[in-house]
């Protein structure tokens, strides 16, 4: 094989500054079935959002990790509905001081991650998921509402270096 030398132009290059990227809070809604395939998905775009907000990267792993263990936990409750409302539907907010994802789902009005997962489960020491996701700090506060016949869990995690305003 021959090789080809271009030779470059002498004079400088000059453009336009270049686009600056956007500080606007983004949002991502995601539908999830209960396929281990798109785990991956769910994990980078949590990721993505907490890098846009400056978080460090061992927490951006933590925080993904802790939101895909939360989803793992929570197909269990979505039960058989027909097909009609079997898919988590999850959306991952990140603001400039903190990210929320939201984990939301039709199904058994309980919980995701419930006062028993927190204590460690049944006493066999088997409850791994959220609960120590939680117990591990990697989400700062969970928040637990039902709605119009929805559950939704909200996992936040705060920017450290940044102060939260109201």
């Amino acid at each position: 094989m021959g090789c080809i030398i271009v030779r470059i132009a002498g004079r400088p290059v000059t453009s336009a500054s270049p686009k600056k990227m956007t500080t606007e809070p983004a949002r991502t809604e995601l539908s999830l079935h209960n396929d281990p395939r798109l785990m991956a998905a769910v994990g980078a775009v949590v990721s993505h959002s907490a890098q846009r907000i400056g978080l460090a990267s061992e927490v951006q792993e933590g925080l993904a990790a802790a939101v895909m263990d939360a989803c793992r936990e929570t197909f269990p409750l979505l039960g058989d509905q027909d097909g009609n409302n079997s898919a988590l539907k999850i959306i991952v907010e990140d603001f400039h001081d903190r990210v929320e994802v939201t984990i939301e789902h039709a199904g058994e009005a309980l919980p995701t991650a419930g006062l028993d997962s927190f204590c460690g489960g049944g006493g066999d020491g088997t409850m791994a998921g959220i609960s120590n996701s939680l117990q591990d700090t990697r989400v700062d506060r969970v928040q637990y509402e039902t709605h119009d016949g929805r559950s939704r869990m909200k996992l936040i995690k705060y920017c450290g270096g940044r102060k939260a305003t109201v």
